[in-house]
């Protein structure tokens, strides 16, 4: 059975074989670009570096970086991928957004690849929806604006998702097989936005693109770190398919087993937070047999997969090694 198969079966609940892989040395994906950008503005920011006129406009003195929206990102010490120091809407009365264009030539070049064909199963990142609100306004202000122009805040991520089908619908039949967006919605106890306001501007939103991603025959996919549980029962009535947690035990694992796997999938690493920065092998290896257990019960809901970049987290990957040894072993459901 293929990768693509056993992935299928996985978010199908269609009696899988074993575990999802999606390891540094070992997985079952492929990664795939969903679009080429055409028409963007020339963007002589586009790499990290020592930018005296985005230090200045930011107020941010360390590595910046602006995209091709306009936001200004800052790091230092060349550490992380950076977070978003001053947003390219200041105020919504200038709201003026440039979401670049895509290429529909775009769709040629997808079939050429045949991904129809692949033994493994094709992912392709989107754009997100929340994140890019959190972005384009910065945290503070994002959150504030939920109270204090609603209907800005919805019809900027109608904007996006209005783009964003555009998109789905220049590829579908091209062999793409699930579609992802990322969206940190969770502190460590609660999540940023309450459920009530989360249905009222948000959640219409991610039906909508779920739905879009579905009719073009794809899975939805979503990352999201924190502490997500007040909006899982209305992500999962928008449409998610697959939630990837890089903080399973936030909730813990055992609560995501039982309440939701019958009805998603779970995407995860043995918890970056609470459990691979301890270098503890025992309770690492511990922790990734209860997991296999857990989901093994549920049915086998479970892609099991390496954080992307572990110096990040100050986590050596020869720890996060010993987890996967042991989920390979125990694999099969």
């Amino acid at each position: 059975m293929t990768s693509k198969e056993i992935i299928k079966r996985l978010i199908r609940h269609d009696a899988p074989p074993r575990f999802g892989f999606d390891f540094h040395d070992c997985t079952d994906f492929v990664l795939v670009a969903n679009r080429r950008q055409i028409n963007a503005p020339r963007n002589p920011y586009a790499t990290w570096g020592d930018y005296p006129e985005l230090k200045e406009l930011s107020g941010f003195h360390g590595e910046t970086y602006r995209d091709f929206y306009g936001n200004i990102y800052g790091r230092f010490n060349g550490k992380t991928k950076g977070e978003c120091v001053r947003g390219v809407i200041q105020d919504w009365e200038d709201y003026d957004f440039p979401i670049p264009e895509h290429d529909p030539a775009w769709r040629e070049t997808l079939l050429s690849w045949n991904l129809a064909q692949h033994e493994k199963y094709a992912l392709t990142f989107g754009r997100s929806l929340f994140s890019t609100l959190r972005d384009a306004r910065l945290m503070s202000n994002a959150l504030m604006d939920t109270v204090l122009y609603p209907d800005e805040v919805v019809q900027f991520i109608d904007d996006i998702v209005n783009q964003e089908i555009a998109v789905i619908k220049s590829i579908e039949g091209c062999g793409i097989d699930g579609w992802m967006i990322a969206d940190d919605l969770g502190m460590q106890n609660t999540t940023f936005i309450s459920p009530d306001s989360f249905r009222e501007l948000f959640k219409p939103a991610y039906k909508k693109l779920a739905d879009a991603v579905h009719a073009a025959g794809m899975d939805m996919f979503m990352h999201s770190c924190g502490y997500n549980y007040g909006l899982m029962d209305d992500l999962i009535d928008a449409g998610i398919d697959v939630f990837q947690f890089d903080q399973p035990d936030a909730y813990p694992a055992e609560v995501l087993a039982k309440e939701f796997a019958s009805r998603v999938i779970f995407y995860s690493p043995v918890d970056i937070q609470k459990i691979l920065p301890t270098g503890d092998c025992d309770l690492i290896e511990r922790r990734a047999r209860e997991m296999c257990e857990l989901f093994r019960a549920a049915g086998g809901a479970w892609i099991a997969k390496d954080y992307p970049t572990y110096e990040d987290i100050g986590v050596d990957p020869a720890w996060a090694h010993w987890a996967q040894e042991v989920i390979v072993e125990n694999s099969t459901l």
